[in-house]
């Protein structure tokens, strides 16, 4: 049996979909093994989510931010219609195999959410700052961007805890009764027969973290309000698939009804004192323009973090202006994240605001004009 459950399900289905009916245990025997792999994987994982955590950390020393610890009230299935090789899917992290929700996801349900409920009640006002796309939408803008400009607040992958995560996979099913009828083939009626469905569902308590590119006080009042507009959104609406049968619900860990009044008040509290802040916002709604700080040749400190972009899983590190960039030349320190090395900038993209760093003393390999024109000598 294999340690990453994400493997298994991809890779070690023993018969074809199309042959179920004639190996009807197939498929619940690699539900199992999903399930148990978990359990191989416990040690690895643990020592994955601490260094994550640490990664978030350093991260925190450069950004303001906002998290908490979610749990699952009742069942959760993301990535439900994902492609894989059975009719039903589950997002997994790609390395450890572990259930994960990623923060696209996380993004684009606050940003609903925030269109549709604080939209709504905000239009009844006279107002429409917190509607997508409508003239104003000033706080919209400001959190989640536009289609040329991110938004100023980072919603990071939620990992599942350590603690909660070696039960976090379970068998769950569902028994469609008119499948001729979905299909477009017949009326539905009172004879159809149940067409029983297994499916993996999750169980567990997440890690959810937000952070704001706006340095200072301003920076932590938008990554508070950020956490809470996703708080709520997570437990009125859910995240996921079947969020109307009651899936997708997390609430943060260990609050009751008095201090989610309490929360909904600061929420309150933070709007207002953001509305009279009206010069902050209209520049907080523009698109975001990195100033670089360093030129190209200089040696500068930086610092190991998690690469941006998780799957890439490069060595990242950033600067003291919070600008970040790849080892491109040479072999990178060989440091943990949120620990110190010197490394030379060999080139500056300020449209992305990136750097590119070098392994100091790296040598550069000679374009090819220069060698040929050494050959022809």
């Amino acid at each position: 049996m294999g340690a990453n459950a994400g493997l298994l399900r991809d890779r070690y289905l023993r018969v074809a979909v199309k042959d179920k009916e004639k190996h009807p245990s197939a498929r619940r025997d690699l539900f199992e093994a999903m399930c148990k792999s978990l359990e191989q994987s416990e040690a690895i994982y643990r020592a994955a989510y601490q260094r994550h955590l640490t990664s978030l950390q350093a991260d925190a020393l450069q950004k303001p931010k906002a998290e908490g610890l979610f749990c699952t009230k009742g069942r959760m299935v993301i990535g439900l219609g994902g492609e894989n090789v059975l009719e039903t899917g589950l997002t997994l992290h790609h390395t450890y195999g572990t259930p994960q929700i990623p923060g696209t996801a996380l993004k684009g349900l606050a940003s609903h959410y925030c269109d549709q409920v604080w939209g709504i009640c905000d239009q009844g006002q006279g107002f429409k700052r917190w509607k997508k796309g409508e003239s104003g939408g000033e706080y919209h803008k400001a959190l989640f961007g536009t289609t040329d400009d991110s938004g100023h607040i980072v919603f990071h992958d939620a990992w599942i805890t350590s603690e909660t995560m070696v039960k976090s996979i379970q068998s769950d099913v569902m028994t469609p009764h008119h499948g001729d009828y979905y299909s477009g083939e017949a009326a539905p009626t009172d004879f159809d027969n149940p067409n029983p469905v297994t499916f993996l569902s999750v169980v567990g308590t997440f890690h959810v973290e937000v952070s704001c590119d706006v340095p200072g006080e301003q920076g932590q009042k938008w990554a508070k309000l950020a956490f809470d507009l996703l708080a709520e959104a997570l437990k009125e609406w859910g995240i996921g698939g079947k969020t109307n049968a009651g899936y997708g619900r997390l609430v943060l860990d260990n609050q009751d009804e008095s201090s989610a009044q309490s929360s909904a008040r600061t929420v309150d509290s933070t709007i207002a004192s953001l509305g009279s802040e009206k010069k902050e916002i209209q520049r907080l709604s523009q698109p975001v323009v990195k100033k670089l700080k360093y030129k190209k040749g200089e040696i500068v400190e930086v610092t190991k973090v998690a690469d941006p972009k998780e799957k890439r899983g490069a060595a990242y590190f950033t600067a003291d202006d919070c600008i970040g960039g790849l080892v491109v030349l040479g072999t990178p320190p060989s440091i943990e994240i949120g620990q110190k090395a010197r490394l030379e900038i060999i080139g500056v993209m300020e449209k992305e605001g990136l750097y590119n760093f070098a392994a100091v003393g790296a040598k550069r390999e000679p374009s090819r004009r220069v060698r040929d024109k050494r050959g022809r000598r």
